[in-house]
């Protein structure tokens, strides 16, 4: 009987760890899973990935740029690290878009609001948007930093005290960053999501938010990701792909699709400060223009 009770609780135990994934996973609003036959990781060198390399130096200051001056922005210090919240000058909250970017490895968030020139990138949008960036783990086992969505949100409208936006919501994410973005799949106000090079992970949780509802959009913009990415949509009906990065804008018939695949040879660093991709995925998202 003591051998019985022993294995017991040992199955217990084992059952117990076997839960911990799903719970810490869950968020404020949380939307049922969805059985999804996708593997969950790839495997990734990550002696030679660009999701382990350097970031690039940042370039030498330069003059802030009048559209980017002409706006707002706050720097807030929180428990969880600084976050970074910028909106335009004609930022109208009744129509505005939130857009929360989160970086990848090897940097952190300010290093790459200077360095990948981000409110230069948001302002060259367009866009009528709330911009928010926020720390995230530096490398493969560091810590989540913002598991929940819902708290980034709080705590920057306690922090700027601006009218928060009525419009969509947006996360854009670069490498290592979809390790945060799919803690936040499960808050049903999230209604985009775009990946830069950033599917090295969680594939068949990204295929089953995509899958549970036609008002969710996905775009995914991927260099050393493709072959990932070939695979994680086959898992999403209705994809749309296309060869290449543009100059400006996306033709029509890309930017209405619900479910956006982009192939690109622009590089992974590239993406996230080239100064392409994230407005061209930007004006992609059919957000009212300010």
């Amino acid at each position: 009987m003591a051998y019985l009770a022993g294995a017991l609780r040992v199955v217990a135990v084992v059952l117990a760890i076997v839960a911990l994934p799903a719970l810490a996973r869950s968020d404020d609003n949380a939307t049922p899973p969805v059985a999804c036959e996708l593997t969950t990781d790839v495997a990734v060198d990550l002696a030679t990935s660009p999701i382990s390399t350097p970031a690039p130096e940042p370039p030498e200051v330069a003059p802030i740029d009048p559209r980017v001056a002409a706006g707002e922005h706050w720097r807030l210090e929180t428990t969880r690290g600084p976050v970074h919240v910028w909106v335009p000058p004609d930022y109208n909250a009744a129509t505005a878009a939130t857009v929360v970017f989160v970086h990848g490895y090897n940097t952190d968030v300010d290093t790459m609001w200077t360095g990948a020139l981000l409110p230069e990138q948001f302002a060259r949008s367009g866009v009528n948007a709330m911009f928010i960036a926020c720390e995230a783990p530096y490398g493969k086992l560091a810590p989540m930093v913002w598991p929940s969505l819902d708290g980034l949100l709080a705590s920057v409208a306690a922090g700027t005290g601006k009218r928060m936006p009525h419009g969509r919501l947006v996360t854009i994410g670069h490498s290592g960053a979809y390790r945060t973005i799919v803690l936040w799949l499960a808050n049903r106000a999230l209604s985009t999501v775009v990946l830069l090079d950033g599917a090295y992970g969680e594939l068949d949780r990204f295929a089953e938010w995509v899958r549970v509802s036609r008002n969710h959009r996905f775009i995914n913009i991927a260099y050393e990701t493709q072959s990932y990415s070939d695979f994680m949509h086959q898992a999403m009906p209705g994809t749309f792909r296309v060869d290449g990065l543009p100059e400006t804008d996306f033709e029509a018939d890309a930017r209405a699709a619900r479910v956006l695949y982009v192939r690109t040879d622009v590089g992974h660093w590239p993406l996230v400060t080239g100064g392409v991709a994230i407005p061209a995925a930007l004006r992609a998202l059919g957000v009212p223009r300010g």
